[in-house]
């Protein structure tokens, strides 16, 4: 069958007289097939293959054009050495070669694999192989009477469903499909309607579901073509993922979010953070995090505020070199997230090597595994996992208040879905974020000075006592709320649970206790797990930030501090960090008392002051309290004392 090719191949040869050649691979070029195909008999019939390098726009952006050459020469190479027919380079990336109509099926399909298989082995950098494969449409038997046009399209369409169906295969053209139409017009409209602004940024909130404050959104593109509208993502992200464009893409939602960022400023959501998702593609580039970097800069953007989502799938392939690439963006200062969490079987071996900031739980997995009470400790399980290896988690996907209870119950309080929003185009976002921006977020205040009330009066403390009582506070004409002590949870003040909604936090509180009794929480809160309190008299009569953690026998941590004692005011703060597990006591601007591994505590069931569950309540006056959602540091604690003490109304009796 062989020798039958080559003398057909040479028969075929005969009949033309110049050929055109390319100068880069020495094969034909364009014009040669026109002229060699024009030259043959119009009663013969003929094959054609027509192959595609995928990515080689990649290879060339990345590596350069010689890099690129040396390629298109190598493979120029491969395909004359598996095929016995007329072969041309069409021009860029593409070959086609044209074989005698009397090969069977089955051998123009080994040569296909053939040519795949080659592919694979070429001796190429490992990095640059692995962007690129080829894609292979084949016709056959079409009679040379029938315009060459026309065969080309045929197998131009098939080399492009081999794209669309996953790049790297071969598909025999049967019959015209609608979807590779609808697909090749998508394809000769993109980079026109990038260039034109068509690809907008809508944002779908997270949302805090303890509390219904905006947490942060999520960056998606919605295509606003000009004659069919809206284009959701599902009919040309695929596509895009395919042919490469999505990189294109990506990078340009990036940067609007970038855009629509810097013009938050002064806006009550300015610092939440925003995540935009990431292909692939993007990782095998070194110079991908600097590029993010020197985006962020120009508009003047934290990067501590831009989130990169990565799928979980794509840490399937090249594992190490992901990790790696993981790794710089976080050392730079972003947040990395994996996305669709749960949607392989890849997840718990990604929690045991990324250090990742957030995993989103995917949506299908809440779905499925929620029906049953085998998938729900499978969640909260994972969940839990997560959280142990200081990991936040979103819930992608909720719709519905049964999930909301289900989620919250297992430890996860921040969610994305259509219970609370869908995508939404920026301006209606910035209502959204408006209306459901929170100043707990940030520091909820409580001055005590003559009412309950918090400072922005949203928010309202109880008191279980009698009529409450005011003394004089640490400024001149203010006021302190004044304990009068008694027994268990006695004469206390309840706080608004909503007010502390983090893992980290930093307590904040002006305190003069009058008996100082051992054990006594002038500060208290009853987490689902634990508990923590503020206690001016503890060991060997020194104050004391206690944690409790319940699921330990011994579970007891003590921040020993300094002695308070009664009749004098006292600035105490504490912070507890649940990255580092590390809490720290300040007492009047300076560090008093710091400890390390201490577990976290999660689901606020109480918050008191002037007592708490176990000792007989505190006796004195207690002001100013601030919860704050997150670690402060030495620096903010001193400043914050500073702005105490230097008031010029400033008038309380302090110790140092």
């Amino acid at each position: 069958m062989g020798n039958n090719h080559e003398m057909n191949r040479e028969n075929m040869l005969d009949k033309v007289i110049s050929i055109d050649y390319d100068y880069l691979t020495g094969l034909a070029s364009r014009r040669g097939l026109y002229d060699y195909y024009y030259s043959l008999d119009k009663d013969k019939v003929v094959h054609a293959m027509f192959i595609d390098i995928d990515n080689f726009k990649r290879v060339n952006d990345v590596y350069g054009h010689s890099m690129g050459d040396k390629l298109l020469i190598g493979i120029s190479e491969l395909i004359q050495s598996n095929t016995q027919g007329f072969t041309c380079r069409m021009g860029g990336d593409e070959y086609v070669v044209l074989f005698d109509g009397a090969i069977p099926e089955e051998e123009m399909c080994a040569i296909a694999e053939r040519l795949l298989a080659g592919m694979e082995q070429m001796d190429y950098r490992k990095d640059v192989r692995s962007l690129i494969s080829l894609s292979i449409g084949i016709v056959l038997e079409q009679p040379v009477s029938q315009a060459l046009d026309e065969v080309l399209a045929k197998c131009d369409s098939a080399m492009y469903q081999a794209k669309y169906d996953g790049k790297n295969r071969y598909t025999i053209y049967k019959a015209y499909d609608k979807t590779i139409e609808i697909n090749r017009n998508i394809e000769l409209e993109m980079e026109a309607a990038l260039e034109n602004g068509e690809f907008q940024v809508f944002l779908q909130p997270k949302m805090n579901m303890l509390t219904s404050a905006i947490y942060g959104a999520e960056a998606l593109s919605r295509w606003v073509h000009p004659v069919d509208g809206i284009r959701h993502p599902v009919t040309y992200i695929p596509l895009f993922e395919k042919n490469g464009f999505i990189s294109k893409l990506d990078m340009y939602v990036y940067e609007q979010v970038c855009r629509i960022k810097a013009g938050w400023t002064g806006k009550s959501y300015e610092h939440i953070p925003i995540s935009v998702n990431m292909s692939r593609l993007h990782l095998y580039n070194r110079d991908f995090p600097n590029v993010l970097k020197s985006i962020a800069d120009k508009y003047q953007i934290p990067l501590s505020e831009l989130e990169i989502e990565i799928t979980e799938s794509i840490f399937i392939k090249d594992h190490e070199e992901l990790i790696r690439m993981v790794d710089i963006l976080r050392e730079l200062g972003f947040l990395v997230s994996i996305d669709d969490f749960g949607s392989g079987f890849s997840a718990l071996n990604l929690l045991k090597d990324l250090a990742v900031d957030t995993v989103k739980l995917d949506k299908e997995f809440l779905q499925v595994s929620s029906n049953t009470s085998r998938g729900k400790k499978v969640i909260r399980n994972v969940i839990g996992l997560c959280r142990d290896l200081k990991i936040d988690v979103v819930t992608e996907g909720v719709e519905t208040k049964e999930q909301i209870d289900f989620i919250t119950s297992c430890g996860c309080p921040i969610a994305q879905g259509f219970y609370y929003s869908k995508p939404l185009p920026l301006e209606d976002f910035e209502l959204f974020a408006e209306e459901y921006a929170s100043s707990t977020l940030k520091g909820c205040r409580f001055p005590l000075d003559g009412n309950l009330l918090s400072e922005d009066e949203t928010l309202e403390g109880v008191y279980n006592g009698e009529m409450p009582i005011y003394t004089d506070g640490i400024f001149k004409d203010s006021k302190a709320f004044y304990f009068p002590g008694g027994e268990v949870s006695e004469n206390t003040l309840r706080i608004p649970n909503e007010v502390l909604i983090s893992d980290s936090f930093t307590i904040s509180l002006w305190m003069k206790s009058e008996v100082n009794h051992p054990w006594t929480s002038a500060f208290y809160v009853k987490f689902e797990t634990g508990f923590c309190s503020i206690m001016p008299y503890a060991w060997d009569s020194v104050s004391s930030f206690r944690v409790r953690d319940s699921k330990e026998v011994y579970g007891w941590y003590d921040v020993s501090a300094c002695p308070l004692l009664p009749g004098n005011w006292y600035h105490y703060v504490a912070t507890y960090n649940s990255k580092t597990e590390q809490a720290v006591a300040f007492i009047n601007g300076e560090v008093v008392g710091v400890l390390q591994n201490i577990p976290i505590n999660r689901f606020v069931k109480t918050i008191m002051l002037g007592g708490d569950a176990y000792q007989q309540s505190f006796k004195g006056n207690l002001c100013e309290l601030i919860i704050y959602n997150e670690t402060k540091d030495y620096d903010f604690v001193n400043e914050l004392h500073q702005s105490y003490v230097q008031r010029e109304d400033f008038v309380a009796k302090l110790t140092e």
